[in-house]
């Protein structure tokens, strides 16, 4: 077995249980016991981003919602984490908010988690197979 790999595959090893880890704890831990609630886009606003290169000049748009919603009788604004090509202002969307402090937005990308865990878990497989020794006939 090659050391270098040996390195490597343990490097991409305990990357990738941190990244698992970090989904674990987006998907289970941050985002549990976030409500659902109806609210209303009542700003889209675009943010441009433009980047250089010795060849060429890019301009890229992302796109920002800002919401309306209401817990208990009190109205709450903020900016969503939630974007979707479509979305125009007046629309209704679910956000999640967390009861303990209904101002703060949060758990709306669901997939968010399992996408991390996703990725770890790619990133473990990958380490795992670096270690395992190669077959060389000479």
């Amino acid at each position: 077995m090659n050391s270098k790999n040996t390195v490597m595959g343990i490097l991409f090893i305990i990357v990738g249980l941190a990244f698992a880890g970090l989904g674990i704890w987006v998907q289970f831990i941050r985002n549990s016991g976030y409500v659902p609630v109806e609210a209303e886009i009542t700003k889209i606003e675009k943010i441009s981003n433009s980047t250089q290169s010795w060849s060429k000049h890019r301009t890229s748009a992302n796109y920002v919602a800002y919401v309306q919603y209401e817990v208990d009788g009190k109205t709450y604004v903020g900016q969503s984490d939630i974007w979707e090509s479509g979305m125009s202002t007046g629309q209704t969307v679910t956000i999640f908010y967390n009861p303990d402090n209904p101002a703060e937005m949060g758990g709306d990308a669901k997939w968010l988690g399992w996408f991390i865990i996703g990725i770890g878990g790619i990133a473990v497989l990958a380490g795992g197979a670096m270690m395992i020794p190669s077959k060389t006939h000479y």
